[in-house]
Order: structure tokens, then C-alpha cells, then sequence
């Protein structure tokens, strides 16, 4: 079972880091059309589901340890080592959720980064 409570936690992370670049996009939004009034509501957005991945990074953890202690690697392995030791169908699964996880957390940073520019923007020009 701890491979299918991995994967679940995988999937649950992906979903969220969805939501997350969901959430800064709208960010970006309220940003460019220059409602400042909505930042702190979608800061405070952002940070919920900041906090959810969080919660579901220490259990996917906990979930991958247990992993690795069943295939024989030691504690805190990647997902590439666990597809290394993993019969198929895993090990085309475990490359799958690391290529995901990849693209959308170069996303969220690529995102996070914009938003950060179009906030030091408006604000130089606030102070200007």
C-alpha cells in the first residue's frame, strides 16, 4: 500500500501547486488592472494554499520513508531513486509525477517572480 499512499499524496501536491498557480495568476490579474483593494484577499488566498502544500509535503514524507524502508533505499530518497528500484507500472509513474511536479513548480516560480515585479513596480510608482 505505501505506493499507492504516495502517489496519492503526489497527486494531491500536483493539484495543489495547480491551485497555486491558479491563485497567482489571479494575483497578476488584480495586479494589472490596478484594484489593490483585492491584493490582500488574494495574498491571503495564496497563503492558505501555501499552508495546505505545507501539510501535504510532511505527509508525503512520511509516506515516501515508508516507501523507501519496503524497496530497501534509505530514508528521504527522490522519486527518480524510487523509479530506479520500481517494476513497471510504478516506475513510469513515479517519472510522470516527478516530470509534473517540475513543470508546474517552474511555473508557480516563474509566476511568483512576475508578481513580485508587478508589485515593486506599483509601488515605485505609488511612491513617485
Amino acid at each position: 500500500m505505501p505506493m499507492e499512499d504516495v502517489s496519492s499524496m503526489l497527486w494531491r501536491e500536483r493539484s495543489l501547486l495547480d491551485l497555486l498557480l491558479f491563485r497567482l495568476e489571479v494575483e497578476r490579474l488584480v495586479l494589472g488592472i490596478g484594484r489593490a483593494h483585492w491584493l490582500a484577499v488574494a495574498a491571503h488566498e495564496i497563503e492558505g494554499v501555501v499552508a495546505d502544500l505545507r501539510c501535504v509535503e510532511l505527509l508525503r514524507a512520511v509516506s515516501v520513508d515508508a516507501l523507501a524502508a519496503e524497496l530497501g533505499l534509505p530514508p528521504n530518497p527522490s522519486l527518480r531513486d524510487i523509479a530506479e528500484v520500481s517494476g513497471e507500472p510504478w516506475r513510469t509513474i513515479w517519472l510522470e509525477h516527478h516530470a509534473a511536479l517540475g513543470v508546474l513548480a517552474a511555473q508557480v516560480t516563474e509566476t511568483s517572480q512576475g508578481n513580485r515585479r508587478l508589485l515593486l513596480a506599483g509601488s515605485q510608482r505609488a511612491g513617485a
